[in-house]
């Protein structure tokens, strides 16, 4: 394979039958802006340049890339692929090796693919290799026509097909490897003599045949990766596949899936060995999951850090936080942003925590919630205790040490501190700090009134 590559993306168009007010290539696949698939397989080609040619919502386009080794190229007007690889081009003025052209809207292209396209067009010594396939509904692809000696004569937008060429099934995929002098010399020489008075690139073909240059082509059968994205319904199915070869790769790597067209990974998702998951899970974002953790059914997991040996129960929201190994949660529990649990810590059913530290071995089982807390070793919250850290204007923090013990239906006004080992008693409203080791009670003395019930009934007026 050339050891000289360069990259050009095209990832300036609107994608006007989205029908949406973001760019196409911003919609995510499995979670993922689906322009950055192909700058992925461009990274791993280990290529020289990688030229994004931006164009609308340039500037969302141009963060998402930030700290990758790309160049941005702004498409002013989009007059079409070729206006677009001209773009991009300023960039390549005194490059010398094979350019390959990627499309932003082609995101289940693989590294594969692209690199037995340029073995094809090195083994041929071509001058333009284009990447071609067979489709069951070519409508809407430019058709490769052929010589009657089978090489490439040509290639014709779909808008500008008559019938017969609309009959051909084998199309344009609109990823190309270029020589780079002939991509800098055919670029220029392309007109907009078509219905849309645009710049096509496949006229490159044209261009190079008549300057007598050898032009070839790398047929894939896997027509699913060439699939361009136009609408919300090509939008679902890349998702599909995309979800597919996701859930393949991990169970390749030794993730077991109860039913794994029921579980939703995204991309950049990792998950260890012998990891269990069960149907309804939904992991997104950069998620990592430690080995022989056990995902039970409907979780939904967002950019968080799962350790080993975790169980997560029924029907939990884990945003933005760390599990520590051995550490149980749920079910129905609800981990929001910013919190930590270290090592085999206990979250029970219906408790929530935000923006919350637990030391090792604690535990709160049920009916809890914990905001703004750094609790330590070997707590035991009891059921219904409540941190009150907000009070209308600002957030306060609850301080709670190693070996204390919350009971049921604890009141903690922050700011407030309880020191090591100390004890609340339930149903306590704790609002000063608690010495370590000393007991809080803060309750109203209980008074018994005998035969109170007895006499209330009689008090009470009979209903008419």
């Amino acid at each position: 394979m050339s050891k000289n590559i360069a990259t050009i993306i095209l990832a300036a168009g609107l994608g006007k039958r989205m029908k949406s007010g973001l760019a196409k290539v911003l919609h995510p696949v499995a979670g993922r802006p689906m322009f950055l698939y192909p700058v992925t397989v461009a990274e791993g080609l280990s290529s020289e340049k990688i030229i994004v040619v931006v164009g609308h919502q340039a500037d969302s386009v141009r963060d998402l890339l930030a700290g990758r080794n790309v160049e941005i190229a702004l498409q002013v007007r989009q007059d079409g692929t070729a206006d677009a690889v001209r773009a991009g081009m300023d960039s390549l003025k005194d490059y010398r090796g094979t350019v390959v052209i990627l499309c932003g809207d082609v995101p289940l292209i693989t590294p594969e693919t692209v690199r037995g396209l340029l073995a094809m067009h090195e083994k041929e010594n071509a001058s333009l290799t284009v990447l071609t396939t067979e489709v069951e509904d070519p409508s809407g692809y430019g058709r490769i026509v052929r010589s009657p000696d089978g090489f490439i004569a040509r290639i014709v937008e779909d808008r500008d097909a008559d019938e017969d060429i609309k009959q051909i099934r084998e199309v344009n995929t609109g990823i190309y490897a270029f020589d780079s002098a002939l991509l800098s010399s055919v670029i220029y020489d392309i007109r907009s003599e078509n219905s849309q008075k645009e710049l096509y690139l496949t006229d490159s073909i044209e261009v190079g045949l008549r300057k007598g240059l050898k032009v070839s082509a790398y047929k894939t059968n896997d027509s699913q990766e060439m699939m361009g994205i136009n609408s919300r319904v090509e939008l679902s199915r890349a998702e599909g596949i995309m979800r597919r070869r996701i859930n393949n790769r991990h169970m390749l790597n030794g993730v077991t899936f109860i039913n794994p067209d029921n579980a939703y990974i995204d991309a950049d998702v990792s998950i260890g060995q012998d990891v269990t998951i069960y149907p309804g899970t939904v992991i997104e974002g950069n998620t990592a999951i430690g080995d022989g953790s056990i995902i039970y059914s409907n979780n939904r997991i967002v950019n968080s850090r799962i350790g080993s040996g975790v169980i997560l129960k029924d029907s939990c929201v884990i945003e933005d936080s760390v599990i520590g190994d051995s550490s149980q949660v749920g079910p129905f529990a609800h981990l929001r942003p910013g919190c930590a649990l270290e090592k085999n810590v206990r979250i029970g059913n219906f408790v929530e925590l935000k923006k919350s530290v637990m030391g090792d071995g604690s535990k709160a089982n049920h009916l809890t919630y914990l905001g703004d807390a750094e609790i330590g070793s070997g707590v035991n919250i009891g059921a219904g205790t409540i941190t009150c850290n907000y009070d209308g204007e600002g957030k306060y923090k609850t301080v709670i040490g190693d070996g204390v013990f919350i009971g049921s239906d604890v009141q903690l006004v922050a700011p407030v501190k309880v020191g090591d080992g100390a004890f609340v008693a339930a149903g306590a409203t704790v609002t000063k700090d608690v010495p370590p080791g000393a007991l809080a009670i803060s309750r109203v003395e209980q008074e018994n009134r005998e035969g109170w019930v007895e006499a209330r009934k009689k008090r009470k007026p009979k209903k008419q």
